[in-house]
């Protein structure tokens, strides 16, 4: 990714606070599928892929990002086959939905009334849209799991704590693939949102925070 991309992505994820991000509140949860994988494959192995994943899926966002901001994006990486995958992918969707016009990108938050941070991906309300990347594999779309649907009520919480004025009571995930172009959409509405930011993220973000202070 070029350096324009990452500049703006470390000004975007500082914070001053040491409030926890979404992300690091919902690592408390359990993953099955993930303890299974680890436990099929070798330590080395899953730490390299993971590794992998996490600078595939930063450098796609970074792309994602540029492509919002100047209608174009240079992709620059080691990955590039996934980036250029995923970055077609985003394309589709905008043409799929024509109606959404992307003006807020990479918007980081912090949220006094409940205590965490976030990035969001592009708050534009009245929807906010939140951005995966996955593994298409043989299927064809890549899947969208239950985590995502409380990091995006999340978010959705987040944004309208800090903007009463202007509210969002719609969210949409949209997972782009990095081995094939293909993407897959979830819609959320008020109630789901509701639903899983008390039920979910509030006991998580309570379960974090005795963790940290009884360390």
């Amino acid at each position: 990714m070029t350096s324009k991309g990452a500049e703006m992505k470390r000004k975007h994820r500082q914070y001053e606070n040491k409030l926890a991000s979404v992300t690091q509140v919902l690592s408390v949860l359990r993953k099955m599928g993930l303890e299974f994988w680890f436990k099929a494959n070798t330590s080395a192995f899953c730490n390299a892929e993971s590794n992998k994943g996490k600078l595939v899926g930063r450098q796609i966002h970074e792309a994602i990002e540029q492509y919002i901001v100047e209608g174009s994006c240079k992709i620059d990486s080691e990955y590039a086959g996934e980036v250029e995958n995923a970055l077609n992918s985003f394309i589709n969707w905008k043409k799929d939905y024509p109606d959404i016009k992307l003006e807020l990108s990479e918007v980081a938050l912090t949220s006094e009334k409940y205590g965490f941070n976030g990035t969001i991906d592009a708050p534009n309300p009245p929807v906010l849209i939140d951005w995966k990347t996955g593994n298409a594999k043989d299927n064809d779309f890549p899947k969208i799991y239950d985590e995502h649907l409380y990091q995006c009520a999340a978010y959705v919480y987040l944004w309208n704590d800090k903007n009463p004025d202007n509210q969002i009571e719609e969210a949409m995930i949209v997972c782009f693939a990095k081995d094939k172009v293909a993407y897959n959409v979830r819609i959320m509405d008020k109630q789901e949102i509701d639903d899983c930011f008390n039920k979910v993220f509030l006991p998580t973000l309570s379960i974090y925070n005795y963790q940290k202070e009884t360390k």
